[in-house]
């Protein structure tokens, strides 16, 4: 009982704190890396039926994916953003409004992008496919590399360098 009567220690408070704070954070990584895996399958199938529908409804079934793939698109990509290091430093409100605006211009350009093709390709259904999704692995490349680009230059938080993103920049 005698420690009981202690005064609290601030650094055994501290620690407490510390520990609470990455229990936090280690939920809230895991909730976002199985939101980003969403967006990106929803992203990966959607580059294909944008392009060639008839290929989800002659394998898989009559009903048309559209809207469920487009919605987990927008919500995978807006929480793939929210979660970059670079947007630690903002409001939450300010990040979920950046998050949800870039995770539209991405999609909606990726689906301007689809109509193209499906508009200079129409008559040529595999070359059609296989141009809907090398274009959408293309976009997905080029907006991880450009995320990882915003947080290795953001100086309040250090990412593991990847080879692959640094041999974009000049030698």
């Amino acid at each position: 009982m005698a420690g009981s009567s202690q005064t609290p220690d601030p650094d055994n408070n501290l620690i407490n704190a510390d520990l609470e704070r990455r229990e936090i954070f280690k939920f809230y990584e895991m909730f976002s890396v199985t939101a980003t895996l969403q967006g990106r399958v929803a992203y990966l199938l959607m580059s294909i039926h944008a392009v060639n529908p008839y290929i989800m409804k002659s394998f898989f079934t009559n009903y048309d994916p559209k809207n469920y793939l487009f919605i987990n698109m927008l919500y995978g990509i807006a929480i793939m953003i929210y979660c970059r290091p670079s947007m630690y430093a903002i409001s939450k409100f300010n990040r979920a409004a950046f998050s949800i605006l870039g995770s539209l211009m991405f999609n909606h350009s990726s689906m301007l992008c689809y109509e193209w093709l499906v508009e200079k390709f129409s008559d040529r259904p595999y070359l059609l496919t296989f141009f809907g999704f090398l274009s959408g692995r293309i976009m997905m490349l080029h907006l991880l590399a450009y995320c990882y680009h915003v947080d290795s230059r953001y100086r309040g938080f250090h990412i593991r360098p990847y080879p692959e993103y640094e041999s974009m920049y000049r030698q």
